[in-house]
């Protein structure tokens, strides 16, 4: 599909997964050696133009709102799921960011919670 409009909207769809991840990581101020290997295990064969992008987001700050206005409805479920697959949610930042995000997207407390359980994580 590439230089297809379904490749575009894929590859913005990927972008938005990414920065997630990357926001998620990075709610705690710090991204460990795990964070990093968990977004970087899922770039693949990544091109210079990629790695560019995800090198320009890991210096960017976290930004809930702008993340959740870039989501269109279709993707909040898989943009919340990428952040949640980033961190062990074992501080109270990396717990309150993806309540935010949560509510940014406007994912309810069940289906929050609900994205938790598919993926075997306790409900916030």
């Amino acid at each position: 599909t590439e230089g297809t409009a379904l490749g575009q909207v894929s590859e913005e769809n990927a972008k938005l997964m990414i920065r997630a991840m990357i926001q998620s990581a990075k709610a705690d101020g710090v991204i460990d050696e795990e964070e990093r290997a968990a977004i970087l295990d899922h770039l693949g064969d990544a091109t210079e133009e990629e790695i560019a992008f995800v090198e320009a987001e890991l210096d960017a700050p976290v930004d809930v709102q702008a993340l959740a206005r870039d989501t269109g409805a279709q993707m909040r479920n898989q943009v919340y799921s990428a952040a949640l697959m980033a961190v062990e949610v074992d501080t109270e930042a990396e717990r309150s960011y993806l309540r935010s995000l949560a509510q940014a997207l406007g994912l309810s407390d069940d289906e929050r919670d609900g994205l938790h359980a598919a993926m075997g994580r306790p409900p916030l």
